[in-house]
């Protein structure tokens, strides 16, 4: 994996990047970190939390031809861990849901997903102090870029975000599409936190009316085994898995129509829902999925809008 770093700094005329070693990141005070994760180049922000400057960008890249999509989160998360060991001021993470660009990538972005909260519980109690949040991409690019309205082509949402960022930084423009998601994530979850907000109220959905949804149920023994089978399970439109994918557990006390509005909130995303399936009876017995209930623990729902917006 290349893992680079870049500092912006002043060379006397011009704000310039500077790439450094990441050993010399040196933070001193209270930050956040954003990530826009993906298989095969994830961009990383360290943003300063008062103000939402950026003190460090970086771009890690997985080597496709040498590195499995396994390797690199191994690696990316040893990066990370050890700038979060270096510098205690990063005390807050935001990532988003996996933005999928074709079905077949999605259990290894999910993975991919995963190794924020599994570093924070490796290097327990070390970084009890770290909070993480996701937050759904169209939410975020929503607030960035203002009163302008965010198209649903996922390619056109990426343009108006770059356009965006370069009016506020020009030097930005040698920079990946990941890393300019990161620090326009990062850049949102500072300025929303100087609102007196914190980083539960950008991950909240926003709540909406009920609304017609269409639902496959499926059995699994574990998150991966149905992550893995979940191309050959979905049949909704393909172009939604460019919003994002959003993974939730339900409690038995929790009604599932209301956790589906809940948790899809007003966005046009895969939302799955995963329960024990010896509890909540009352949708086994509604949706006459009693078979997958005495076959495997959990039960996933996968749940999108009937109607596009």
């Amino acid at each position: 994996m290349q893992f680079i770093v870049k500092q912006p700094v002043n060379n006397g005329t011009q704000v310039i990047f500077k790439q450094i070693e990441t050993k010399d990141i040196q933070v001193g005070q209270y930050s956040l970190m954003a990530i826009d994760g993906a298989t095969g180049n994830s961009g990383i922000a360290i943003v300063r939390e008062s103000d939402g400057a950026l003190l460090y960008l970086i771009d890690a890249t997985r080597e496709t031809k040498t590195e499995s999509p396994v390797r690199y989160k191994i690696m990316l998360k040893k990066e990370i861990t050890n700038i979060l060991r270096d510098n205690h001021f990063i005390h807050e993470i935001y990532y988003e849901p996996p933005i999928v660009g074709h079905i077949s990538a999605v259990s290894n972005l999910f993975m991919l997903r995963a190794f924020v909260e599994e570093m924070i519980i490796e290097n327990e109690p070390d970084f009890n102090y770290i909070s993480n949040f996701e937050v759904v991409n169209t939410h975020w690019k929503k607030l960035f870029i203002g009163d302008e309205t965010l198209p649903s082509n996922t390619d056109l949402q990426k343009e108006i975000v770059r356009k965006k960022m370069l009016t506020y930084l020009p030097i930005m423009s040698t920079c990946t599409q990941d890393t300019i998601d990161a620090y326009a994530l990062g850049f949102v979850a500072a300025i929303n936190k100087q609102k007196g907000l914190d980083g539960k109220d950008l991950a909240t959905k926003k709540k909406v009316r009920p609304f017609k949804f269409r639902t496959i149920f499926a059995g699994a023994e574990d998150d991966e085994m149905l992550l893995n089978e979940f191309s050959d399970i979905y049949t909704g439109p393909e172009k939604l898995i460019g919003n994002g994918i959003s993974f939730v557990s339900i409690n038995k006390r929790e009604a599932f129509d209301k956790a589906v509005y809940n948790n899809m909130g007003d966005e046009d995303i895969i939302l799955i829902i995963r329960f024990d399936s010896s509890s909540h009876c009352n949708i086994v017995l509604e949706n006459n999925i009693g078979s997958l209930a005495a076959q495997y623990p959990y039960i996933y729902a996968i749940v999108w809008r009937a109607n596009r917006k």
